[in-house]
């Protein structure tokens, strides 16, 4: 059983972002486990070069529903049977913004309400989607140790070498945190496809000291 969790840049960015696809299952695992959490400094810097942008990509996902609200028939005082129509007709297909605006609808709306009032409050939740995401992030630093690796591992990186040198430099930081704290350490990823699939895992646990490498992405 693994006594700490080595983070990579996906679960920090399913965590931080309800509307990333593998949220939920972020955060079950970080609320059902109480490991010891780690994060590299690779793992913050790639972080914080993507936050902005989809961040960005999910207040327009918010314009957007308002641009098609506007060019649709409500108006005036809407009650919660419109909203509820709201919800199903205008929030239908791949909206990035999905699942804010769904919670939005569901626990902020009141059962009347104006339509420029709506339209005034989508365009706030808008504005604040980036905040909402640094304070998410700050929430989450505050319960992770930031690692920073001194050693090269050469050999191992070449055993790795199949492995795409982004992901492989997240297994030499997990494997330096395992190596140097002698915690159990199981590596946490969003990345099954070039860290878990066709054999990864295998060669992972094989060549590093990790206990397990865990996918938490959701794949339906």
């Amino acid at each position: 059983m693994s006594d700490a969790s080595f983070l990579d840049t996906g679960v920090v960015l399913g965590f931080c972002f309800r509307d990333d696809s593998h949220h939920h299952r972020c955060r079950q695992y970080l609320d059902s486990n109480d490991f010891v959490l780690f994060v590299s400094d690779h793992v913050v810097s790639e972080y914080l070069n993507r936050e902005p942008s989809l961040a960005e990509e999910i207040a327009d996902g918010i314009f957007n529903h308002i641009d098609r609200l506007r060019d649709s028939e409500f108006e005036g005082q809407l009650d919660s049977m419109d909203t509820s129509r709201i919800r199903q007709n205008l929030i239908a297909g791949h909206n990035v913004a999905g699942t804010t605006l769904h919670s939005f609808y569901r626990d902020e709306v009141p059962n009347y309400i104006q339509f420029d009032d709506l339209t005034r409050r989508l365009r706030d939740l808008a504005r604040d989607i980036e905040q909402i995401a640094i304070e998410n992030r700050e929430d989450l630093m505050d319960q992770v140790d930031v690692w920073e690796r001194d050693e090269e591992y050469s050999e191992i990186d070449d055993e790795l070498a199949e492995i795409p040198w982004d992901d492989r430099r997240i297994c030499l930081d997990a494997h330096d945190v395992a190596e140097v704290t002698d915690y159990l350490t199981e590596l946490a990823t969003t990345n099954p496809t070039d860290l878990v699939d066709d054999g990864y895992r295998e060669l992972i646990l094989e060549e590093t000291s990790l206990e397990n490498v865990v996918s938490l992405a959701n794949r339906s």
